[in-house]
């Protein structure tokens, strides 16, 4: 992959950053710092590797840019959640602080024990919240989107299909069942409601919450983002 900085250049900036916003906060450093970068890299690559949008690869090469907020969102959860994984699942102090730096800087929070996608793209993510959901590949997340925050274990409730299309204002609430290829529209709420698979949630002109399904030449929106079948 290409990267804007170093791995050791990319951790010391994370820790500067650390420091500057959470004074309380030791070192950014340590066996299991160390390996949750590595594998948080690993994770970035794989995950951009799929994305077609501009600026996500270069000569056939995932790229990472340290300065492009979408892809430093992304990145600083896949370290979060990597810090998280190789710690044994006891949180240390790190990961409070990454999700709060996240939300800090790009005013997007999705905690570190959430269970996001190996392939998603955030376009732009301020003022979204993602709660405890089975996501799945080829998720594409817009701003001030809302998906489950209430208590509970929503992975075991909420189940979200591959290429799902979270519109600037979406959200989804209760226990729901999304199918694959489904997009909900600009400030449209799913709410204990199930969609099947193709399908087109959205607010007509009188407000009201429809749903239609995609004509079989149609392709979802999410396709668009990515370069792997949904």
């Amino acid at each position: 992959m290409i990267c804007s900085l170093s791995k050791d250049e990319l951790t010391r900036y994370i820790g500067k950053q650390l420091v500057n916003l959470f004074p309380d906060s030791q070192e950014f450093q340590g066996d299991d710092v160390c390996r949750a970068m590595d594998m948080a890299l690993e994770r970035t690559e794989r995950c951009f590797s799929h994305i077609r949008v501009r600026g996500y690869r270069e000569g056939g090469q995932a790229r990472f840019y340290h300065l492009h907020s979408d892809q430093y969102a992304t990145f600083l959860w896949f370290l979060a959640n990597s810090l998280w994984k190789v710690s044994g699942s006891r949180p240390p102090h790190f990961c409070d602080r990454l999700i709060l730096l996240n939300k800090t800087l790009h005013g997007f929070w999705v905690s570190y024990k959430n269970c996001l996608p190996d392939v998603f793209l955030l376009s732009h993510p301020v003022g979204t919240v993602l709660g405890n959901a089975c996501y799945s590949d080829g998720l594409v997340v817009m701003q001030n989107v809302t998906v489950n925050t209430g208590s509970g274990d929503w992975t075991k409730s909420v189940k979200l299909g591959r290429g799902l299309f979270l519109s600037a204002g979406a959200a989804i609430i209760g226990d729901v069942t999304v199918g694959d290829r489904c997009s909900v529209g600009v400030g449209c709420t799913v709410y204990k409601q199930d969609l099947l698979s193709d399908s087109i949630a959205y607010r007509n002109r009188d407000g009201a919450f429809s749903v239609k399904r995609l004509k079989p030449d149609e392709v979802c929106a999410a396709a668009h983002y990515f370069d792997f079948e949904l």
